[in-house]
């Protein structure tokens, strides 16, 4: 049976759940990434806690959060949060939040892409949240296609022009889940073409801090039970 592998939005400070980090480290199988974010990206100086941290997690490929705002931001900009990434925080990859996906913003993207290329990122990853022009994800290697509620992907089905696109370019995430739903909506991932994805019972403001509530709780009440 084909199985999404797991794609992380990582947003959790190893400071305030340290016992996350180090279940994700102890994660097996590997996810096939993690995206870190500081502060909305690298952040303006050095964070203490993260090179410990991710130094805990080198089997697993580390993406840098950057936040490109639909386009907005200058290239110049962008590029300074991947170098601080590449160079302060020894990640392998970025990724590109709220990218656009409109044909009018296809030469911008393709400049911070290719920047980022010539940096050293091995692994660019762009998060549109919906399925943007087909010139955008032939740039990326994983775009993310698909970012609600478990509410909205009940109805979510894939455009006829994305079966053209690997589906080990195709990352969905679903948040809000009902616990009780967890597994059968991860199983759907896999069958509505996504190689990468992460569905949780974690809702607004902050789905992406950490695994899944109902996960932890299961854990816990197992080592209560040892």
């Amino acid at each position: 049976m084909t199985t999404s592998r797991l794609g992380l939005p990582w947003y959790v400070h190893p400071a305030e759940d340290p016992a996350a980090w180090a279940a994700l480290a102890a994660r097996r199988p590997r996810p096939s990434f993690a995206v870190v974010n500081v502060h909305d990206g690298p952040g303006a100086a050095g964070d203490e806690w993260y090179p410990e941290a991710l130094a805990q997690l080198r089997t697993v490929r580390l993406l840098g959060y950057v936040d490109v705002d639909y386009g907005r931001r200058s290239p110049d900009d962008v590029q300074a949060d991947v170098q601080a990434w590449l160079t302060r925080y020894k990640v392998g990859g970025v990724m590109f939040d709220q990218f656009p996906t409109d044909a009018a913003s296809i030469e911008r993207c393709s400049t911070y892409v290719n920047a980022a290329r010539r940096s050293g990122a091995l692994f660019v990853v762009g998060n549109p949240g919906t399925v943007p022009h087909l010139g955008h994800l032939a740039m990326l290697d994983v775009a993310c296609v698909f970012e609600g509620t478990a509410e909205s992907y009940a109805d979510y089905r894939p455009p006829p022009g994305l079966s053209r696109v690997p589906r080990g370019r195709v990352w969905h995430l679903v948040h809000s889940c009902p616990p009780d739903e967890l597994a059968a909506v991860s199983a759907r991932t896999a069958r509505l073409g996504a190689g990468h994805a992460f569905v949780t019972d974690r809702g607004m403001p902050h789905p992406w801090g950490g695994f899944p509530i109902a996960e932890s709780q299961v854990g816990d009440l197992q080592g209560s039970a040892s």
